[in-house]
């Protein structure tokens, strides 16, 4: 059989996986145990991918236009009476607990309403807000029942208007400060060796008429590859204590879809999946001005419990499926294994075969099968003008290469060993936009 060369080191008509990456079809049918209907394939092939020149990558998003602050000490009040209350907004990122309050602002603090009649800020590696706050009636009081004003400590004073005396100057300006997160590349390697004899082992496929062949030990690495890149954006940490003991470099590790949703996001505990539960999950999302098309990444129990739920009982007509990229949307989306259904927004629904996966996720006792990921699908402008999709990958790249992807081959001409060797490397991490939309889903 005569071979057609496309790798300079192999003579023959070698194939690798990456080499069909962008037509999985032709993919899927030479390599029969790829089966990749998951995180990477989405991302791919509807262009959630992004450049970065940086290991450390941030972006900074407008968070809601109403603050809410942790109260760190109070004193005073009474009934009838101002307290003077204490807000320290620590050096954390992002910051939830900064109060953009200013005097004239009304506030809850349990259920109480109040009036601030002054505030001073303190800026610094802390920044402490001092406010005065008077109950709007005579008789309110911020001191607890049987208790003191200290009590309050930890509790949320909640910012919901503003009220002014006529003739009176306008209020400071308003300020709206983004809200900053970050997330880091991680490079990923794999490398499959065979020795000369081994590497003449292969299987012999036919693309367009033309013979080619594959080695199966290669198929492997590859497949090993892309998961070990795909546990990471869903089960990832972004590392801050790891150096290589050889080259004294660090091990940058990338937060992953849990971590994020954790840190920063929503967490649904659930004992059964049903219609209660559905609608507990809609009103949180409502809550978060949630994107009208959501996508959830199931374990294989959760999403056969809601295929239960919603098959034949919810509307699954008129699914929009532009978020599956353009041309042929709606038979990519087929094809990646989605299914969707409507309940107030649009959700697109598939079984991550990577939340079930053997001794990874599938072990005995594990919660990932019984776990779904809610995720917006949508674009946010950031306070800069740039438009950043909910969910994409961030890789490296300059004039000189392009670090999605990469895949090399050297035998013994180049290492003067009897093999050949086989490389992948990728460098990549995940970036997350809406983060208060992202909903964790598991059970109790």
């Amino acid at each position: 059989m005569a071979y057609q060369s496309v790798e300079n080191t192999l003579t023959g008509g070698y194939l690798a996986p990456n080499t069909f990456l962008n037509k999985r079809d032709i993919r899927k049918k030479i390599f029969k145990r790829y089966n990749e209907k998951n995180l990477f394939d989405f991302l791919f092939f509807t262009d959630r991918k992004k450049v970065t020149n940086t290991d450390v990558f941030r972006w900074a998003e407008f968070g809601y236009l109403y603050s809410t602050a942790k109260i760190t000490s109070a004193t005073g009040g009474g009934a009838g009476t101002a307290a003077v209350i204490t807000v320290t907004r620590p050096n954390t990122e992002p910051d939830y607990t900064l109060a953009q309050g200013k005097k004239g602002d009304l506030v809850m603090i349990n259920g109480v309403r109040g009036y601030i009649e002054s505030v001073s800020k303190t800026n610094g590696a802390t920044g402490t807000y001092v406010y005065t706050v008077k109950p709007q009636l005579s008789t309110g009081n911020f001191v607890p029942s049987g208790g003191v004003i200290g009590d309050i400590a930890d509790d949320l004073m909640i910012f919901y208007s503003n009220a002014h005396s006529d003739g009176s100057d306008q209020p400071e300006s308003m300020t709206r400060l983004p809200d900053w997160f970050s997330n880091q590349v991680q490079i990923f390697k794999t490398r499959f060796i065979a020795d000369g004899s081994v590497s003449a082992n292969k299987a012999e496929v036919e693309v367009g008429g033309k013979p080619y062949f594959y080695l199966q030990g290669v198929e492997d690495a590859a497949n090993k590859h892309n998961l070990d890149q795909e546990f990471a954006w869903l089960l990832g940490e972004m590392s801050d204590n790891l150096t290589d003991p050889v080259t004294g470099k660090p091990v940058l590790t990338t937060r992953g879809i849990e971590k994020f949703v954790e840190d920063f996001g929503n967490s649904l505990p659930y004992t059964t999946v049903d219609f209660a539960k559905l609608k507990e999950l809609e009103k949180l999302l409502s809550k978060e001005h949630a994107a009208s098309t959501m996508m959830m990444l199931n374990g294989v129990n959760f999403n056969l419990d809601l295929m239960d739920v919603v098959k034949g009982k919810l509307d699954n007509s008129g699914i929009d499926y532009a978020s599956f990229g353009k041309g042929m949307s709606k038979d990519r989306m087929v094809d990646f294994g989605f299914d969707g259904f409507r309940y107030n927004r649009q959700y697109i629904m598939k079984e991550c075969e990577a939340l079930n996966y053997g001794p990874v996720t599938g072990t005995t006792g594990s919660p990932y099968p019984d776990m779904s990921f809610v995720i917006p699908l949508d674009r946010i402008k950031s306070p800069s003008g740039e438009v950043n999709d909910t969910i994409c990958l961030r890789y490296k790249e300059n004039d000189r290469q392009n670090r999605f992807v990469k895949h090399w081959t050297r035998d013994q001409t180049v290492t003067n060993i009897d093999q050949f060797e086989f490389n992948h490397q990728s460098e990549n991490g995940l970036m997350m936009v809406g983060l208060n939309q992202f909903v964790k889903l598991y059970k109790s």
